[in-house]
This record gives C-alpha cells, sequence and structure tokens, in this order.
C-alpha cells in the first residue's frame, strides 16, 4: 500500500480534517452556498465503517433519496481503489498529489478533473447519483477532496486552498443531442457537443454582499450570502435597532467572473432540411474566456430551466421557461490543437520558434498525456520510408484525402498545401505576411468539386463551411445584435471569424452576392475584417485559408475563352488564389472506363475488394495537420532561395512578347508558401530546392494551366488582372490606333465625320490587312477611349475631331 493509501485510509477520526472546517468554495452553478456537515464527513476518516444501519431520516439530501455518509464513503473508496489498467497505485490520488505540486501558491486552490467514465466503471451507484443529483454531490466531493488533500500531504488546514471537481467524459447515455434535450433532463448533469459562436464579455456575479448601517454613530456591517440566487437586504441593525437603514459596499462584496456562451449544433449533427439549435452555456471562474468562437467542445453541465418576465422589471414572470447549462467542465474536441499557446507566440514574436529536436511536443507536462501517444504515431508516420529509402509520408496522404474520388492526385495534392500551409512572418515595417494558402476549384460540373470540398472540411482541425448562395456579407463577417442580458449591443463572428487558423470551404462562389464577394478582398490579404457599424469600430481576425469552387457561366467549361470569360468573378480576386485548378470532364475512353469501373466498385459486391481505402486513418490524420501547423516552422536555406529566384525569374521571362506578364510578385510569394507547406508534410524544418521544384510543378499544373490565353496558347497572368487576354489587348491596340489615323486623314482631307464613314474606312483598313473586321462593341470601345483621351467629341451619329 502506497503512503498516500495508508494516509487517505489510517487516519482516526480525532484527526479527521473536516472537524478543522473544511475550505469548500461556493460555485457559480450553485444557488446557496455549501453547507459544511463536520459530523457526517468524519466516517471519510474510518472507510470500513459500515453505514448500513444509518436509515434516519436525516441521513437523507433533503430533496432526494441518496444519503450523504454513502455518497462520502464511495467517493473515497474511488479515490482509493480506482487504478488504470497499466498502473498499480490509485490514479486520482496521484493526479490530486501532482496538481497541488504544481500549484506554487496552494492557498488559490486548484481545479481537479475526474472522468465520469472512469466513476461509471468503478461504481454505478454513485455515477446515478452524481448526475441524477449533481447540485448536492458535487458540493460534497469538493469538501471531501479537500479533506483528501489535508491528509495526502499533510499541511495545516490554512494552507490549503479550495479543491473543485471537474467532472468531464460521461457515459454515453448521459451525452446528449442539443435537439433530444427535454424536461426530465432538468436539473442533471449532461454533456453535449458543439461550436461556440458566440463570447459575451465577462459579467461580475456576486457571491456574497456586505451591508453597512447608515446612522453616524453605528456603521455596523453585515456580510449576507448569496441564497437561491438571490441576496436578502438585512431589515434590522442588530448593533443600533434601526430598520432599513443598511447601504451595499461594493468594494468590500464578494464576485466570481461569469461568461454567455452560446453554443451551436456541428453541421455534421443537423439533420436534413432541420435548422441548427443552439444553448446558452454559463461559465465561471477559470472555464471564462477558455474557448472562443469557432472551436468545437464539448460542455458537461447542468441542465437548468428559469422563468421569464415578459416585462422587464414586472414581479410577475411567465409560464414558459428558458433553458440553459451551467458549465461544470469544458473540453475541446479532440481534433488536435492547431495554434500555440501564449507563451510559445511570445517567443515567436521574438524570432525563437520550437524545434522538434526539443521534443516539448513529448512532455506530459507540457501537453499531457493523450496529446504525447497521439505525436508520437504522428512521428513515427512522418518517419516510414518505403523499399527505396524514399519518404511515404506524402503518397499516403494523398491516397487518405478523399479515398472515394477517382484521382484527382495533383489537386489532392494542393489542398493538402492548403491544410498545411506555410510559416507565419512577423516584419516590422510590414506587419504579417499571410501564411496560409487559398485554392480556386473551377470547371465542368460532375468533377467531384463539392465532394473535395467537404473532405477538406472534415480533415480541418478547425474550419467552416457555407454556400456562395447563402452566404451574405453579414454572415461571412459579423452580425450585430443585442445581449439578452446586459442589452448592448454585441458583435456575433461569421463564418470567417469563426474559421480563423483554420478553412473557410464556400461552395458555389461564382453563385456569391457582389457585395458579400467584396468582403474577401480584405480577408484574403490582410487576414482581418474591419467592423464599423452601429458605434462598434473593430478589426477582427480572419486567418483562414479559403477554399473556393465555381461553376462556369454556360454550365460547361469553354476552352475558347479565358477562365475570367468562363467565371463571372472580380479579376482582382482571382489573383489572390494561390491555385486555380481547372477541373475538365475531358472525353477520353481510356479514362472513362477506369472511372467508370471505379464508380460502379462503390456499390457492388464484387467491387467492394477493390476500392481504395485510407492508409491514414482520419482521426490521426487531422492529428498529422495540427501537429504540423503547431510544431513544425520550416525556414528556407541559401540553396532555396537560390532556387526560389532562379524559378521565379524563369516563369517571368516565359510570356513571347514584351506585353505579356506571365508572373506577378504574388506568384512568388504563393511559392514561397507552397514550398513551406510541402516541407511540413514531411515534418521537416527546413525547405530544399526540392521542394521549390514540386512547388514550381504544381503552380504550373493549376494556375498557369487556367491563365492560358485561348487565342495565343500562352500563359498570360495579366488576363486574371484585367480580364482580357494578350491578343485582346493587342487587338484594342491596333483597333485605337487605326482611329486616331483614320480621324486625323479624315480631318486632313475636310470630310464630314461621321460615325458610318469612319466604321467604313477602318474596315477597308482591315481588308486590306486581311484581318477581322471590327464589331460594334470594339468600335464603339475605342470610339470611347477616344472620347476619353479628348481626341473626339460625339454630336448624335456625328463626330468633331479635336
Amino acid at each position: 500500500m502506497s503512503p498516500q493509501v495508508r494516509a487517505l485510509a489510517g487516519a482516526s477520526p480525532a484527526a479527521s480534517p473536516s472537524r478543522r472546517s473544511p475550505q469548500v468554495a461556493h460555485r457559480g452553478f450553485m444557488r446557496s452556498p455549501p453547507r459544511a456537515s463536520p459530523e457526517r464527513s468524519a466516517v471519510a476518516s474510518g472507510l470500513d465503517m459500515d453505514l448500513d444501519d444509518e436509515v434516519g431520516e436525516g441521513n437523507f439530501l433533503y430533496g432526494t433519496d441518496i444519503k450523504e455518509p454513502t455518497v462520502v464513503k464511495d467517493f473515497h473508496r474511488f479515490m482509493r481503489e480506482f487504478r488504470l489498467p497499466e498502473s498499480s497505485e490509485p490514479h486520482y490520488v496521484q493526479q490530486l498529489q501532482r496538481a497541488w505540486e504544481d500549484q506554487t501558491q496552494k492557498v488559490k486552490g486548484v481545479k481537479f478533473p475526474i472522468s465520469g467514465t472512469h466513476i461509471w466503471e468503478f461504481n454505478k451507484s454513485l455515477y446515478n447519483n452524481l448526475v441524477n443529483f449533481p447540485s448536492e454531490v458535487i458540493p460534497i466531493i469538493d469538501r471531501e477532496l479537500w479533506n483528501i488533500s489535508v491528509r495526502i500531504l499533510a499541511d495545516e488546514p490554512e494552507d490549503l486552498g479550495v479543491c473543485q471537481a471537474q467532472i468531464h467524459a460521461l457515459h454515453d447515455k448521459d451525452a446528449k443531442l442539443m435537439r433530444m434535450m427535454n424536461p426530465s433532463d432538468i436539473e442533471k448533469l449532461v454533456s453535449i457537443k458543439g461550436i461556440v459562436i458566440r463570447c459575451s464579455d465577462l459579467v461580475p456575479d456576486m457571491m456574497a454582499a456586505t451591508f453597512r448601517c447608515i446612522v453616524e454613530d453605528c456603521k455596523h456591517e453585515v456580510s449576507v450570502p448569496l441564497s437561491h440566487w438571490t441576496i436578502n437586504e438585512p431589515t434590522r441593525c442588530e448593533k443600533c435597532g434601526a430598520s432599513h437603514h443598511f447601504q451595499i459596499i461594493h468594494n468590500e462584496c464578494k464576485f466570481s467572473d461569469r461568461q454567455l456562451m452560446k453554443l451551436q449544433e456541428t453541421p455534421e449533427g443537423v439533420p436534413p432540411g432541420e435548422t441548427p439549435q443552439t444553448v446558452q452555456v454559463c461559465c465561471f471562474d477559470d472555464l471564462v474566456d477558455k474557448v472562443r468562437p469557432g472551436d468545437r467542445v464539448e460542455v458537461t453541465g447542468i441542465y437548468r430551466a428559469a422563468p421569464t418576465r415578459p416585462i422587464r422589471g414586472w414581479s410577475q414572470q411567465g409560464a414558459v421557461y428558458r433553458t440553459f447549462i451551467d458549465a461544470i467542465a469544458i473540453a475541446e474536441e479532440q481534433r488536435g490543437r492547431v495554434e500555440p499557446s501564449t507563451n510559445e507566440v511570445d517567443m515567436m514574436s521574438q524570432g525563437v520558434v520550437p524545434k522538434l529536436a526539443d521534443r516539448l511536443d513529448l512532455d506530459p507536462d507540457h501537453v499531457g498525456e493523450e496529446e504525447v501517444r497521439w505525436n508520437q504515431r504522428v512521428r513515427e508516420l512522418a518517419v516510414a520510408r518505403d523499399d527505396r529509402g524514399e519518404p511515404t509520408v506524402i503518397p499516403n496522404l494523398i491516397q487518405s484525402f478523399a479515398p472515394s474520388i477517382f484521382e484527382e492526385d495533383e489537386v489532392k495534392k494542393g489542398l493538402l498545401c492548403q491544410l498545411f500551409g506555410g510559416t507565419s512572418k512577423f516584419h516590422t515595417n510590414r506587419g504579417r505576411c499571410r501564411p496560409e494558402v487559398h485554392s480556386l476549384l473551377c470547371g465542368d460540373p460532375s468533377t467531384a468539386k463539392s465532394q473535395l470540398l467537404q473532405a477538406a472540411f472534415k480533415l480541418a482541425p478547425r474550419g467552416v463551411i457555407t454556400s456562395g448562395k447563402g452566404s451574405s456579407a453579414v454572415g461571412l463577417t459579423a452580425s450585430i445584435n443585442k445581449d439578452p442580458i446586459t442589452k448592448d449591443l454585441i458583435l456575433e463572428s461569421g463564418a470567417l471569424v469563426l474559421s480563423d487558423r483554420g478553412v473557410c470551404c464556400i461552395d458555389e462562389f461564382d453563385k456569391m452576392d457582389d457585395n458579400a464577394r467584396a468582403i474577401l478582398h480584405e480577408a484574403m490579404e490582410q487576414q482581418t475584417v474591419s467592423i464599423a457599424k452601429a458605434g462598434i469600430v473593430c478589426s477582427l481576425n480572419a486567418r483562414t485559408a479559403i477554399l473556393a469552387s465555381a461553376n462556369p457561366v454556360d454550365s460547361s467549361y469553354d476552352p475558347k475563352k479565358s477562365v475570367v470569360d468562363n467565371i463571372h468573378m472580380p479579376k482582382n480576386l482571382m489573383t489572390r488564389f494561390d491555385f486555380i485548378w481547372l477541373m475538365l470532364d475531358k472525353r477520353n475512353q481510356d479514362s472513362d472506363r477506369r472511372l467508370a469501373n471505379h464508380l460502379v466498385s462503390m456499390y457492388s459486391e464484387s467491387g467492394v475488394g477493390q476500392r481504395t481505402q485510407a492508409i491514414v486513418e482520419p482521426e490521426l490524420f487531422r492529428r498529422y495537420v495540427a501537429f504540423a501547423r503547431r510544431w513544425v516552422f520550416p525556414v528556407i536555406n541559401d540553396e532555396a532561395s537560390e532556387a526560389l529566384v532562379k524559378a521565379y525569374v524563369s516563369m517571368r521571362n516565359m510570356g513571347s512578347s514584351p506585353g505579356t506578364i506571365t508572373a506577378t510578385p504574388r506568384i512568388l510569394e504563393s511559392l514561397v508558401r507552397i514550398s513551406e507547406s510541402l516541407a511540413k508534410m514531411e515534418l521537416r524544418e527546413e525547405v530544399t530546392p526540392s521542394d521549390v521544384d514540386e512547388a514550381v510543378r504544381l503552380i504550373r499544373a493549376a494556375t498557369y494551366a487556367a491563365a492560358i490565353d485561348p487565342e495565343t496558347g500562352l500563359i498570360d497572368m495579366e488576363q486574371l488582372i484585367v480580364g482580357v487576354g494578350a491578343g485582346k489587348r493587342k487587338r484594342a491596340k491596333e483597333i485605337d490606333s487605326l482611329l486616331q489615323e483614320i480621324l486625323a486623314a479624315k480631318v486632313a482631307q475636310g470630310d464630314v465625320l461621321t460615325m458610318d464613314s469612319v466604321r467604313s474606312a477602318m474596315n477597308e483598313k482591315l481588308g486590306e490587312r486581311k484581318e477581322q473586321l471590327i464589331g460594334d462593341v470594339e468600335f464603339n470601345t475605342a470610339l470611347k477611349n477616344a472620347e476619353g483621351e479628348g481626341l473626339v467629341l460625339r454630336k448624335g451619329k456625328t463626330l468633331e475631331a479635336r
């Protein structure tokens, strides 16, 4: 028997610390302060006592059918005897001692997590009492944890603060769906999952009030604790006997932190045709500001119901109750943590980044034991090699990314680059350079664009998916609502803010409203969303990678037109995408047969063995992406820098004429981000020239294929900026020059200038050159340009040269 267990089980009744006024916290979810019952807690000192004969009426907790000594005995037995399979020591006794050792100031107390599943496995009766009567049982557990702590640490009771239990991970039968909770769950311990969509400001919640008598010669002070969620002002002074002469002293009152959080159902948990449900969650003390909007969390708390007042300030209450949850514990859903801690951010801002050689990701005190087990599997996956000694992680990730989608390996690799992202860079003059990679999928229908979006959303550690037609500018940025408690105007985050440090997937991007699409200009480059409405002026972080899919204007992609003409989108927005993937439905008998066999195998019995299986399971995939984003920060060495410069200059000179732009500085920044993401995939901390070569190949396979001028067959990046290819730009310049030449000749001859005569003269010249005759659109455009330059003035159908 370990010393801790002997100290827990061998104490005498006279030495029971419960007779020393155990410190029990008045927690925010409790309607009244916990009562200390040292005479009943004395049974904790002798756990071998038989309590079966204690069945008196006073042994039952008020309003329940459970006895307090039974709860105390069961909990102490759980603390003393529960062990994990791989350990021979009592698990929670060790964890409690470690929690106090980690707390430098013991007067502040500790928060002690206890798994509900462990309680269920050890003692179902104790678990049922905890779930059915949490408001009564949890204060008892808090008190007994303090008693056990005094015995284990052998410290003076005055030196130890309160010890609060945080119950989490309930049994599956108590893990409720948000829309399935009903009145039978009220005042019971429940667990729900959802996405945080709003967090209110911190609100002080009064736990005890101090009143002072205002009689000049008295000044008597009285402290009144919270009772049934109210504080009653004393009516008569005990010292001077004056009635209704008390004044509250706010500076001496005791407050606790309180915050309201709105939780919404996860998209995959909403039934078809239904709208997502929401629930209010009240957070107290250390749970305040633990999560932020966009986080997927699991909340364990007490399901409450409170009456509403039809008119504010009236004492009458309506028969309709509002429900909410008083949070006991909040755990982020196990999809991997993407962002570094506050200390790591401070170090990174000073140029110091964590290294994999430091093995901080394998330190249980730094990340936790469960995270260490996942990180070990991630490292094993990264170092795997094939028979030739080549790393296999990238091919395995590509095959595990939407394995049901036929081929499209290049697109999948580009989307993997987007999931991993580049390295954040901070410059004193320029500010933050975005490491996020933006991708656009465009092409024919039925080419699995939406399925690839869904796959990226499911594998991203953090993200939001929406549709272009159903998204407004407010829905993408932030909406202004009125707080139900304070009645102040507050901001509720939209899709871009909720997907901060994640992926925002937008389907049907071409059908998005122009006002909503204009919001993306700032978010895609500056990574912020600026709000100035209703007196609220702020800038919200939107460090998200945009993944969009769009269909052509005429339903099918026309290879005779440029990508700008095929997709009705602003030209300056398209230049912000690092990848523009053209997904065309090409007619080829061999590929059509392979595709048909692949699709049929997904539904036929004989094709079960032929289906492509994911080598990396989805949970490990998400953990791998989260690990790379948090712990791996590749840097560009000298060789890679030279390769980047050489690749950019080579791409810049690919044009056949000086007027054709084949690469822009944004292409160079994209090459840097993609090279870093390729290094992240293999958990390498240095970018090599091979990464640069692969980034150039992906850029040419994606964006450059979309930037080919259909008239010249050459790459022309300027058409993404101005929306016109090099051939059309050259034709427009020739028409403008020809118009000026005709106008000068007509004026020299003294002829009357009419629109028909000028157009006929221009067609004669074009006919002599054996070029295409001028059309209405081209002639009107050239005439408008000449008017803008002040060369001609249009008067009806006549023209006046200037």
